[in-house]
């Protein structure tokens, strides 16, 4: 089985720390790691290499990637049987990130691998990118290239840089996920739970109901949750529910506004139930969360 697509919350973005290149002989092996804690992105342009991760045998060969989970052992499962040339590439991501199997069974806040403390301008509208693990690249000299570019710009040591790198680096990100989305069969289902989700977040003021997503989406609700459950793991309710909560602890932190009144704002017509899904996703009440935050507060 080929590994899971990896979910990474955007913003921040995942950062680009390091890359490189090299030749295995015949006979050589990759070398065997336990919890590295970054991300390796390893791209093999001629030959073959032969990995295992967390009991997964995995070949990666020419025009093929493999991402390398940060949690995981690695480690090689037999030696290269040709000259076999590759990059690797090492990044970090300090949002909360998940695998595609682990995200459509588990709410995305009890999964959050970040341990970092959510502060002020960390909010705002939030995407989830999905990474493949696993890939054979429909353009791999235009990946090849990306990579030689992080190479190159990898001589300089001035910001701009390590600037462009970063762009770069992006730019390669969003290409595996592009060219993963072109090759999956279940395109259709992405493409309509990412509409559903914008037109959430669009319109998270006024009561979502099933005959709204109906009318606006052209689709059945039972078809839309299920395209929803699959990609983002929640329902529309549940998911516009998290983006609401997300809205008034924004508001929470950036106004005086009463309780109640962020209540409303947001879409939530009774404040009891609101305090209580607040409560129930930020262990602390809504007063509690914005007293912390104050001068003396917390």
């Amino acid at each position: 089985m080929p590994p899971q697509d990896l979910i990474v919350q955007i913003p921040p973005l995942p950062h680009f720390l390091t890359a490189g290149s090299d030749v295995f002989l015949p006979g050589s092996r990759h070398v065997e790691r336990q919890m590295i804690g970054v991300f390796d992105l390893i791209v093999v342009s001629s030959g073959a290499l032969f990995m295992g991760e967390a009991g997964e045998d995995i070949r990666i060969g020419a025009g093929q990637a493999l991402v390398l989970r940060p949690d995981l052992h690695h480690y090689p499962t037999k030696p290269c049987e040709e000259a076999t040339h590759f990059y690797w590439v090492h990044f970090q991501a300090h949002a909360p990130w998940t695998t595609h199997d682990e995200h459509a069974t588990l709410p995305f806040s009890s999964q959050q691998r970040s341990t970092e403390r959510l502060r002020p301008g960390d909010f705002g509208r939030q995407y989830d990118l999905r990474l493949p693990c696993f890939i054979t690249l429909p353009d791999p000299q235009e990946v090849y290239a990306d990579i030689e570019g992080l190479l190159a710009l990898d001589a300089r040591s001035d910001l701009t840089g390590s600037w462009k790198q970063q762009t770069v680096f992006h730019n390669l990100l969003f290409r595996l996920c592009g060219e993963a989305q072109q090759g999956r069969t279940d395109s259709a289902a992405i493409q309509l739970a990412e509409r559903t989700a914008s037109f959430l977040k669009a319109n998270y003021r006024q009561t979502v109901t099933n005959e709204l997503l109906r009318t606006e989406l052209n689709y059945h609700p039972i078809y839309i949750t299920r395209c929803m459950r699959a990609v983002f793991g929640r329902t529309p309710n549940e998911y516009v529910n998290e983006y609401r909560l997300e809205q008034a602890k924004l508001l929470l932190l950036t106004t005086d506004k009463p309780v109640a009144d962020i209540a409303a704002s947001v879409g939530f017509e009774d404040p009891a139930y609101f305090a209580r899904r607040f409560a129930k996703g930020a262990a602390m009440s809504p007063s509690a969360y914005r007293k912390q935050f104050e001068v003396g507060g917390g």
